[in-house]
């Protein structure tokens, strides 16, 4: 007992590393040679951490391997990180996700990417030590209200889907000429409300307030393909849904043949849509930018269609 804790002991006083590394996705951008990382930060840097999970082929190419792990050096706030090899198997890393854990706080994930696909190998190819530094505009997340604007928002169109939920009659008239040696003619007048209700999920996770509004366009059916308005917007946030709700009127003509007798019937054609979007933030002091995917989805009753049954 007295053992195990002297053992524990000094975990008290160490800082725990949250790691996550994904190697390039090409074929020969892993290694089986031994890679480690020392973290640096505004207050120093750890010692070297081997990245070796046991029992388990890590460092493969497109593959994320994750660790947890002790240093007694507090780097405070983290900056960069070195990766240095032991051989000449060469190794290019894509991507490093990092944080420390402080108690108390959520975790503060700071990002890194290989730009330049730097290869770390001891060969003269390559390099021994690669260093991968904090992606700047990180530190500007997560999007929100107060210095981010809303610089681009862009739906495909081409990838919505649209599912006809149901179709409900709201007008009805026949017109009878079958005693009649001309045309006759009346019309369905009508009256009615149509709302479209969105909500939008995007991908992003933390890196983006729930409580953010923006302005967004609204998509619409048009002949059964999904069309962007420029003329109608609407403010919307990522936290609730918004329906938005208008009054119009259609007089549909219902004309009847000389001899026939027509009955004419108005439809409003109710829609469910999920389209993808794209937005493109900007930070307003920062040369920063930053894109958000996610999918929109709309409920629309705005489609409002007529059919003519003829009878002789």
């Amino acid at each position: 007992m007295i053992l195990l804790l002297l053992f524990l002991l000094p975990l008290c006083h160490a800082t725990k590393y949250k790691f996550e590394i994904t190697t390039k996705d090409e074929s020969l951008a892993g290694t089986n040679d031994y890679v480690s990382a020392t973290i640096i930060g505004t207050l120093g840097r750890t010692s070297p951490y081997v990245l070796d999970l046991s029992w388990y082929d890590d460092l493969e190419p497109g593959e994320t391997d994750v660790h947890n792990f002790y240093r007694y050096e507090d780097v405070g706030q983290i900056l960069c990180v070195e990766l240095a090899t032991s051989g000449y198997d060469d190794y290019i890393v894509d991507t490093i996700w990092v944080t420390r854990e402080i108690r108390n706080y959520p975790d503060i994930w700071i990002g890194m990417t290989n730009d330049e696909d730097a290869v770390l190998t001891l060969d003269v190819t390559g390099t021994p030590k690669v260093m991968l530094c904090e992606m700047r505009c990180y530190r500007y997340l997560p999007v929100n209200r107060d210095v981010w604007v809303l610089e681009s928002m862009d739906y495909q169109t081409s990838r919505g889907t649209i599912h006809p939920n149901s179709t409900v009659e709201v007008g009805k008239i026949t017109v009878d000429a079958r005693d009649s040696s001309s045309s006759q003619q009346s019309s369905i007048s009508l009256a009615t409300t149509v709302s479209d209700t969105l909500s939008f999920t995007h991908e992003e996770g933390t890196t983006v307030s729930t409580d953010l509004t923006f302005t967004a366009h609204i998509p619409k059916v048009v002949d059964m393909e999904i069309k962007v308005s420029k003329t109608t917007s609407t403010t919307n946030s990522f936290s609730k849904s918004n329906t938005v709700t208008k009054s119009v009127s259609f007089d549909f003509p219902c004309v009847a043949a000389p001899g026939t007798k027509v009955t004419c019937r108005a439809y409003q054609q109710k829609y469910q849509m999920e389209v993808p979007y794209t937005q493109k933030w900007r930070h307003q002091t920062q040369k920063c930018t930053y894109e958000v995917e996610g999918v929109a989805f709309i409920d629309s009753d705005a489609s409002i269609t007529m059919t003519v049954d003829e009878q002789e």
